[in-house]
């Protein structure tokens, strides 16, 4: 398996001071992120997903976003693009207007791996990130979230990855990675789903029971403290995580100690790494990899 990452800036990341997004709630106008911390955490994070038997390829960080106003969240690589793990990978579309050239920028470094890229259609309702989907290529399901993500462009998506069920949740989050995390055993079958139960709508809790009782996988609730949390106090962000066959790495623990128990029964580890510094702008350990 190999997972892509991006170099870090030249520059200090976000060195003078981060522009938030008004649905992002960790983005605070100015925040300026302690660099010898965040050099250390993504160095302990390569070296974790290398001692797994992972791949890491890193991408360049792009000049051309060197120095403009939102260009250093290129490093949440996992936002620009989805492969379909067999040498093809699918150009996404921002909803984030602002985010919108890293697309042909990533592209480039695509070409030079030799993937076959496609885009999306540009029509005007289609929009999708990759923040906003989990990939199961071995029960062929993908799992989409509908915030930044429009129902066509996830659709769109699922075509591309050839799935057999798409599985749409409704969540107020900007990313469905900030309230959600699959479960894989050791050959890659999904085992059980992590939710915020309470940041989720009834409708889409049911669709996930429905899945949970036809596949008799397990469905794992969390607080919100573990997702992006609430308006008045925010989450960890546990949820937001890099799942392969038999592996999870998180950026904390589970405030819960029996989702850890819950995991560990299914054969699956559990490693933890912190990336305090990048979630200072929204962003975890799913949002920084993005599996090739």
């Amino acid at each position: 398996m190999k997972v892509a990452m991006s170099s870090l800036p030249i520059s200090p990341w976000w060195g003078q001071g981060i522009t938030g997004y008004d649905d992002n709630p960790f983005m605070k106008d100015g925040t300026i992120p302690d660099q010898n911390i965040l050099v250390k955490e993504r160095l302990n994070l390569i070296n974790t997903i290398k001692k797994n038997d992972i791949e890491v390829i890193e991408f360049p960080f792009p000049d051309k976003l060197e120095k403009t106003k939102f260009g250093h969240d290129y490093v949440f690589i996992r936002d620009a693009f989805i492969s379909d793990l067999k040498g093809n990978a699918l150009l996404l579309k921002f909803a984030e207007k602002n985010r919108e050239p890293e697309s042909k920028i990533i592209a480039d470094e695509l070409e030079k791996l030799d993937f076959n890229l496609k885009e999306l259609p540009s029509k005007k309702n289609i929009y999708a990130e990759g923040g906003e989907f989990y990939f199961c290529p071995k029960d062929k399901i993908l799992f989409s979230g509908i915030n930044r993500n429009t129902i066509e462009g996830a659709e769109e998506v699922a075509s591309f990855l050839n799935v057999d069920e798409l599985i749409m949740i409704d969540s107020p989050s900007f990313h469905l990675d900030t309230v959600f995390s699959t479960v894989l055993d050791n050959e890659g079958f999904l085992k059980a789903i992590i939710i915020c139960k309470k940041l989720i709508s009834k409708n889409s809790f049911k669709k996930l029971e429905h899945l949970s009782n036809n596949l008799n996988i397990d469905l794992i609730i969390v607080p919100k403290e573990d997702s992006i949390g609430s308006n008045n106090k925010l989450g960890t962000l546990a949820v937001n995580s890099l799942s392969s066959p038999g592996l999870i790495i998180n950026s904390s623990q589970y405030s819960n100690e029996l989702v850890d128990k819950k995991i560990h029964e299914l054969g699956v580890n559990i490693e933890i790494c912190s990336v305090s510094q990048f979630q200072l702008s929204g962003g975890s350990v799913h949002c920084l990899t993005n599996e090739i």
